[in-house]
């Protein structure tokens, strides 16, 4: 290609999403496309992204136990997002219980 060519719209999409802030949320934003995927078949039917504030991922679950699970999987987690993304969207995952959750009693 010679200096003064014209660059393919889509080189430059594939330029920005890499180098950009907006091009990072855009590649978050694949997150809550992709959650099954992230998470897995059986904790994404019990929770699901809420958030992403620096670098940690929020995510809302609907029980103790599933926040337990989650837990436990949460550095799979991470490294399946960051995977997707072929770079590091999120360094951590925060879980936390949906308002609306089952409340453990006292």
């Amino acid at each position: 290609m010679r200096k003064n060519d014209p660059t393919p719209v889509g080189d430059i999409l594939a330029k920005l999403v890499k180098t950009t802030g907006l091009g990072k949320k855009l590649q978050q934003a694949r997150i809550w496309d992709q959650w099954e995927q992230v998470a897995g078949k059986n904790l994404a039917k019990h929770g699901r992204p809420h958030a992403i504030r620096d670098g940690t991922l929020i995510v809302e679950v609907d029980s103790t136990v599933w926040m337990n699970r989650y837990a436990y999987q949460k550095w799979s987690i991470l490294r399946r997002a960051n995977r997707m993304a072929k770079r590091e969207l999120v360094s951590d995952v925060f879980i936390m219980l949906t308002p609306d959750s089952e409340q453990d009693p006292a």
